[in-house]
């Protein structure tokens, strides 16, 4: 497990100075270029498009080891990453290089989450996964900060395959992780069965709608922030780039007490609270006068991300049935992909005639009902034993 968890950490550094740069700057640069709102939402919805698509590399992919596949898609997503920011020339190209380099890269999510599962023991793979991320949101201050700085006085692209380049090593070393596969191997579900046997789950069945709607109204905000970042705030880019090292600061922290605390106790009682603090994001938006005004903003975004991103997984963990870990983690990963497709493009829509606030005012009320969706349905998944579903032949 130690030399497994080196690897990881290795990949998550690599992984965090990349993410540290793109996901941070790719949209202000973007919307800085001339770009519509759309070509904004079709950046913040490249990952969910991959979400969208996942069954069916899941289904493809699954007779193949799933460490090959997670090493492979990540190093063939940052390849061609850096060689379609070098070649995008217009705003809309960039942005579709960027959705392209995610449905590759999020094409593993099924390998990835069986791997998880394999090389970490129940009691520390929480805390495992917190430590590696602590490391990636280390390498995003650094790489965040030191972009920020340059990011006006050297080509944009420059520093996206700068990025690009630096994370490569991280995606071919995770190939070397040791996970021995079971002696026999998991049936290979098509999608169509996953769904009947996910959706025949009800306690994951309410816990995946409460997420839906939520998640549709935090991801029409997420299309807003790059927009009022430059529209509304002028924020400069050293700013933003100041804003996403707090932001990775604050991961740091999260992801070492998230970690523990799921560890001893439920992942989706933490997923009620971190759902909840996620709405001060939009809040902090709505209300703040200034730029400045946005750094809590960025310390409760590193907070709630952090949780996030470890309750993805260990929510599944939690909930699914043994030896049906993959086949929860392509249910859950196509809805996400479902609602960050169009909730992006639902926002762009609505600022043809509203303005931003109002947008996020309408969005903030679907967060709120999805919040109160998700406390019942924790309440009622925390009461229940885990289903057994029964294995089809392949």
């Amino acid at each position: 497990m130690r030399a497994n968890f080196r690897i990881d950490a290795f990949s998550g550094v690599c992984a965090g100075v990349y993410l540290g740069v793109i996901v941070s700057f790719l949209p202000v640069v973007i919307r800085r270029m001339g770009g519509s709102t759309e070509d904004v939402a079709l950046v913040v919805a490249g990952p969910f498009v991959g979400h969208l698509l996942s069954p069916f590399f899941g289904y493809l992919l699954a007779r193949f080891r799933p460490v090959r596949i997670s090493a492979f898609t990540s190093t063939l997503s940052r390849s061609i990453f850096l060689v379609g920011v070098l070649l995008a020339a217009t705003p809309f190209a960039l942005a579709l290089v960027s959705v392209v380099t995610w449905v590759i890269a999020v094409a593993n999510m099924a390998s990835y989450a069986t791997l998880m599962q394999g090389i970490y023991p129940d009691s520390e793979r929480a805390s495992a996964m917190g430590k590696v991320r602590i490391g990636a949101s280390i390498a995003s201050i650094a790489s965040a900060t030191l972009a920020g700085l340059v990011i006006d006085s050297v080509p944009a692209t420059f520093v996206f395959a700068a990025a690009a380049i630096a994370s490569i090593p991280g995606a071919l070393a995770f190939g070397r992780i040791r996970h021995d596969p079971p002696a026999v191997a998991p049936p290979r579900h098509r999608p169509s069965r996953i769904a009947r046997d996910v959706w025949s789950d009800r306690r994951f069945r309410r816990l995946l709608l409460s997420f839906t709607i939520f998640g549709f109204g935090n991801l029409m905000n997420a299309a807003l922030y790059p927009i009022l970042l430059v529209d509304h705030f002028n924020a400069p880019t050293s700013f933003v780039g100041f804003m996403t090292a707090l932001q990775a600061g604050s991961a740091v922290i999260a992801y070492y007490v998230w970690g523990r605390f799921i560890d001893r106790g439920s992942s989706l009682r933490l997923t009620v609270v971190n759902t909840a603090l996620v709405l001060l994001m939009p809040l902090g938006y709505l209300l703040a006068p200034g730029t400045v005004f946005l750094l809590p903003v960025a310390i409760v975004a590193g907070i709630t991300n952090a949780g996030g991103d470890i309750t993805f997984f260990t929510n599944i963990v939690q909930l699914a049935p043994r030896g049906r870990v993959g086949d929860y983690a392509v249910a859950q990963s196509s809805l996400m992909g479902i609602r960050g497709t169009i909730a992006p493009f639902a926002a762009s829509a609505l600022l043809t005639t509203f303005p931003a606030q109002t947008v996020m005012v309408f969005a903030m009320g679907l967060m709120v009902s999805g919040l109160v969706v998700m406390d019942r349905a924790v309440r009622a998944a925390t009461s229940a034993p885990v289903p057994v579903l029964e294995v089809a032949p392949a």
